[in-house]
């Protein structure tokens, strides 16, 4: 009893948090973050990882079911709950410490018999508890270890952020059989068929992209947002849109200090109405000089597998882009990356460069614009 005492006590001390965003919530995900930076809230890098699962907005019926996957690789203690509005945030996240906290909800929840929950009854819980925190404006939060059994075995891939689709044999693990294909140099080769998201650290809402892989080059990609014609698009400032994908680059190259400071940046844009704009304008200009300069980020970027320099510029037009919007000059109208764009960007490129790829191009379900360069595929 001593030992479940404690660890229950590691849990709401500083849980880890995976927050799952669906389309056109970015000024609520944001909302979200910022409480989370303000606790020293870590966010988990898998449903594994995590103790409270956090949904943000209303997702529709393809995002619902991956939550529902998601939700069984989160092991006990856990909660799920989800976030409608900017006044649900504090509520919401106290009340998954007290459901962390509760030994005997937990326990009540859990198997009796040592057998594992089927996976609809699971999920239906999981949704049930999800309802009752919200019904509450955020005050409760749900969780269901009942299927923690399950959680990492069957679907303990869903957990790494991975969407699969249906069609084809798939091995253990939910991975679909390689066949085989010709290569650029007309060798056959093995394709392995592999989605990325929408569940993954610094990763757009809703985003799901199917890529085609050859070894470690992405053949094929195509990307699409789950969802998207559910939803409206949401009213972000270009200032706030531009330093959230800025602070997805600079986290996911692994500069996470500069990439906390974006997000402050951010916040002050979005919810700082007593902000002085000359002190954001000079703490954006600093970050901005300290991105240029640094040997570091351009040795990360390099051992990444994407292009430094290509990199390099695309943070520096978003960071000026974000002090136009912000002084209110005039500036040329950002060119914005769709999704036929983004999957040639993406065609040719290394897996492991992917998430950068994609962070730096922040497509939308519904852009404004596109650069003709944008259509040119990765060499």
């Amino acid at each position: 009893m001593d030992l479940r005492h404690a660890l229950l006590r590691i849990a709401t001390g500083r849980p880890h948090i995976l927050v799952v965003g669906a389309v056109g919530t970015d000024r609520l995900r944001a909302r979200v973050e910022q409480e989370l930076a303000r606790r020293c809230w870590p966010i988990a890098i898998a449903p594994a990882d995590a103790n409270v699962l956090v949904v943000v907005g209303l997702p529709g019926t393809e995002l619902e079911s991956v939550i529902d996957d998601v939700w069984l690789g989160v092991p006990a203690p856990r909660a799920r709950v989800r976030i409608m509005r900017d006044e649900d945030v504090v509520g919401a996240l106290d009340g998954a410490i007290a459901v962390l906290g509760d030994l005997a909800g937990q326990r009540s929840r859990a198997p009796r018999d040592g057998a594992a929950a089927g996976h609809s009854g699971a999920a239906r819980a999981g949704r049930e508890d999800e309802a009752g925190s919200h019904a509450g404006h955020g005050g409760d939060a749900g969780s269901d270890p009942a299927e923690d059994d399950t959680g990492h075995g069957e679907h303990g891939d869903h957990g790494g952020g991975h969407h699969h689709h249906g069609g084809g044999m798939e091995l253990p693990g939910g991975l679909a059989m390689a066949d085989l294909g010709d290569d650029r140099d007309g060798l056959a080769l093995d394709r392995l068929h592999v989605a990325l998201g929408p569940v993954l650290p610094e990763w757009p809402s809703g985003l799901v992209v199917d890529v085609t892989l050859q070894g470690d080059v992405i053949q094929e990609a195509d990307s699409r947002f789950l969802d998207a014609d559910d939803h409206e698009a949401d009213d972000v400032p270009d200032a706030a849109r531009a330093l959230t994908s800025t602070a997805r680059v600079l986290a996911l190259a692994g500069w996470a200090g500069p990439a906390a400071r974006a997000r402050d940046l951010r916040d002050a844009v979005l919810f700082g109405e007593d902000e002085d704009p000359a002190q954001v304008l000079g703490d954006l200009d600093a970050l901005r000089r300290r991105v240029h300069r640094s040997r570091l980020l351009r040795w990360m970027l390099r051992s990444s597998g994407v292009g430094e320099s290509e990199v390099m510029a695309s943070l520096d037009d978003k960071l000026l882009s974000a002090r136009a919007a912000i002084s209110g000059s005039v500036a040329e109208p950002t060119a914005v990356v769709d999704l036929r764009a983004l999957d040639a960007r993406l065609a040719g490129a290394e897996f492991a460069a992917a998430r950068l790829i994609i962070a730096s191009a922040d497509p939308r379900p519904r852009p404004a614009l596109t650069t003709p360069a944008d259509r040119e595929g990765a060499s």
